[in-house]
């Protein structure tokens, strides 16, 4: 079975319900491994992992550590769903952004003012990791993702960190296409590096509005990254449209991190 979709997350998660009431995976029966799964669907193992995460989420499955994955319900059900982005949509990973502006703005500045002596060290440690991966030359991208995970959990308000760990799927995509572009050039690695460092700065001095600043210049300039890139040579007219929407939805995204900032001064 392969499935072709321009969400493919979300029509792996119709094809095992499909399969769950079909009998394919009883109640309780234990999963088939990631590669079974991968070559049964024709997906790979990211596409797999965000739909895991999906279905998880929805109660339709149980990961235990060291065990595998084991169904728990015949079918999905949930109120509410983020549409994961594709790490082949620049634009999918731009909306993402846009979120993130308020809600990790906000997520600083709570942690700048709450954070304990093991979280900010937890926090210096992963900088220290992602600087470790700038120099060898490799992606760093767990590291990014605890950073931000550690921030939501510095709040001190576990829906910050129940929320983060909701999308942490998500922001995987986002994060490792963010870095993976970057590393064509040395200097963009290193701007993000010191983008970090600012946010790390502010929470440690606890000054909650350069923390929210911090933060949301660090995302908007990771949304210019992203926007930034040329189109590849033979990009079809949908490519070339995407593109234009990108160049948009960056405009947008700075002119209200702007005005954020602004109102922050004030």
């Amino acid at each position: 079975m392969t499935l072709v979709s321009t969400s493919l997350p979300e029509r792996l998660v119709q094809a095992f319900s499909a399969d769950i009431a079909a009998g394919r995976y009883p109640v309780g029966a234990k999963l088939p491994t990631e590669p079974a799964l991968c070559s049964h669907y024709g997906v790979s193992r990211t596409v797999l992992r965000e739909a895991m995460a999906r279905m998880k989420s929805d109660g339709l499955i149980d990961t235990q550590q060291g065990r595998g994955s084991f169904v728990l319900a015949t079918s999905a059900r949930t109120p509410f769903r983020f549409e994961a982005p594709s790490a082949q949509s620049t634009e999918s990973i731009l909306e993402l952004a846009e979120l993130r502006l308020g809600v990790e703005g906000t997520a600083a500045a709570l942690a700048a003012t709450r954070r304990t002596p093991a979280q900010l060290e937890r926090l210096k440690r992963c900088l220290d990791d992602m600087a470790e991966a700038l120099a060898a030359g490799t992606s760093g991208s767990e590291a990014d993702l605890e950073f931000h995970r550690t921030i939501a959990e510095a709040t001190g308000n576990r829906h910050y960190g129940m929320f983060m760990a909701y999308l942490r799927s998500f922001y995987a995509v986002a994060i490792d296409v963010s870095r993976s572009r970057s590393a064509r050039d040395d200097g963009l690695s290193q701007q993000a590096q010191d983008e970090h460092r600012a946010v790390y700065q502010a929470i440690a001095d606890g000054d909650a509005a350069a923390a929210e600043q911090a933060i949301q210049r660090h995302i908007r300039s990771a949304s210019r990254r992203l926007a930034d890139q040329p189109a590849s040579a033979g990009s079809s007219p949908a490519d070339a449209a995407a593109s234009s929407s990108n160049q948009r939805r960056k405009a947008s995204t700075s002119g209200s991190l702007a005005r954020d900032s602004g109102m922050t001064n004030q």
